[in-house]
């Protein structure tokens, strides 16, 4: 049911702002989405009585009201997704073939990695191979403001277990409604020296932005995988 329920919301989205993209309203409905239930306690797997987590609800439980009001959307313009398929290394014939237009990856692959696509959550992924105490890799968003005039907002993290993840800057300050502006998260893990070969291992935090009023809401996954041996 979860696709008919926020099929109909993200048209809800659309009529109250007919200018926002669908990245615009996908992000709208993420980062304002909760992950507590109603007696304000640990979700849980409906099929395990496990408590739940990032990879059961994802961002969340959508919330309407929220969503109409979310503060700050991540937007994505074609030309990202255009970046995102060089970063995944697919070839300009084949970027061709999918979007019938010239692509030029050059630019795209010095610029960053795939996942730079202005999403409103974050995934990193390190191989636990030992030979590197730490693990690190960075990740660059843009947020539009969409809350309506000035507005300053804080960055507060809480790291996945066994990384350090900081945001720079931590402050972003709007002047008016549709400014862009940008921030980078660095992310560090530390290698586990008693991973069994194969295995992996999955910790999850979150990226509030908040300026009093809205607080917009993203996931952070990392995840550690051992080389086979």
């Amino acid at each position: 049911m979860a696709c008919p329920h926020v099929s109909g919301l993200a048209a809800l989205l659309k009529a109250a702002h007919p200018t926002w993209s669908p990245a615009a309203i996908k992000s709208a409905l993420m980062t304002t989405a909760y992950t507590r239930d109603n007696s304000n306690g640990t979700m849980t797997d409906e099929s395990t009585g496990k408590v739940a987590d990032v990879f059961d609800f994802g961002a969340g439980h959508v919330d309407p009201m929220r969503a109409m009001d979310p503060g700050l959307v991540y937007d994505i313009a074609p030309l990202d997704y255009l970046n995102f398929l060089c970063n995944l290394n697919y070839t300009e014939q084949n970027i061709r073939a999918i979007t019938r237009r010239q692509a030029d990856c050059r630019g795209a692959r010095r610029a960053g990695h795939a996942g730079n696509l202005n999403y409103p959550s974050l995934s990193a992924t390190f191989v636990a191979d030992g030979a590197k105490a730490r693990m690190r890799t960075h990740f660059i968003r843009t947020v539009t403001n969409v809350g309506g005039g000035r507005s300053a907002y804080r960055a507060t993290v809480r790291a996945p277990e066994g990384c350090n993840v900081t945001v720079r800057p931590d402050r972003l300050a709007f002047r008016r409604d549709g400014q862009k502006l940008s921030f980078t998260v660095h992310v560090e893990a530390a290698a586990r020296a008693k991973m069994e070969p194969g295995s992996s291992l999955v910790r999850s935090g979150a990226l509030t932005w908040s300026d009093g009023r809205h607080a917009v809401v993203s996931p952070i996954v990392v995840t550690l995988q051992a080389p086979v041996q």
